[in-house]
């Protein structure tokens, strides 16, 4: 663990809960998995897992996520006051925050790729992981900050953008998205697509089966509304290519 560098980044916390408190490690397999460990012994909402570097670290679909020293590997705990057939809105919450966190930061643009990928550019710069247990939620955020390119996937991005500022401002972002939920649901929805880069775009998504057509919007929890030959079809989950 960094004790010196988990109190150095609490000091400038402008959160009230998120990053309280915070656990700072230079390598571990996955954040989530520590982060997960924390919520099954009772920590509360806020708790937070950051480290310099991962081993294992995971995307969606259990993809590997490269996580070279230089990067934001920060996971969060959860304990949401929404039914659970509505915890897909974490993602959509926790992606709005963090792209308006990073984009204060950058000073570019960053946009949204459904469900769980932001953009710099066309270049993935970021990546959002939401995994349930049984009465919480971890949120690990991936961020490519300071990575050298030759670290990174040809297709990547990175930000130019120190690591103690970008936590902050991540747990900030976070925060005051999160606590959109349930109140104004309809908001945080908006805020989502002025971001997309997905809606009004031909994608094809691959899950449980293969779908194409062009991205419509999204519904009141999150799920991508699809125009197809067949008709709007509702899609909960899958990796999206745009065309």
């Amino acid at each position: 663990m960094l004790p010196d560098l988990a109190a150095e980044i609490t000091s400038h916390l402008p959160t009230a809960r998120f990053g309280r408190p915070l656990h700072v490690y230079e390598r571990v397999t996955s954040t989530n998995d520590l982060a997960k460990g924390l919520a099954e012994e009772g920590a509360p909402e806020g708790t937070a897992v950051l480290a310099l570097a991962q081993t294992a670290g995971r995307g969606r679909l259990g993809r590997p996520w490269a996580s070279p020293r230089g990067g934001m590997y920060l996971s969060v705990v959860l304990r949401p006051a929404l039914p659970t057939d509505r915890w897909s809105l974490l993602g959509i919450a926790i992606a709005v925050g963090s792209a308006s966190a990073a984009e204060s930061l950058a000073g570019m643009p960053i946009t949204l790729k459904w469900p769980n990928d932001l953009l710099l550019d066309t270049r993935k710069v970021g990546g959002i992981l939401v995994e349930a247990g049984p009465t919480f939620a971890v949120a690990g955020i991936g961020i490519n900050a300071a990575v050298p390119p030759d670290l990174l996937p040809p297709d990547a991005a990175s930000l130019n953008v120190e690591l103690t500022t970008l936590v902050c401002e991540i747990l900030r972002g976070v925060e005051r998205a999160l606590a959109m939920l349930p109140a104004d649901t309809a908001g945080l929805l908006a805020q989502w697509r002025r971001r997309s880069a997905t809606l009004g775009r031909h994608v094809r998504v691959v899950g449980r089966e293969e779908v194409a057509g062009v991205a419509e919007d999204i519904d009141a929890d999150g799920a991508l509304l699809l125009r197809t030959a067949q008709g709007v079809r509702r899609v909960l989950a899958g990796d999206v290519s745009l065309r």
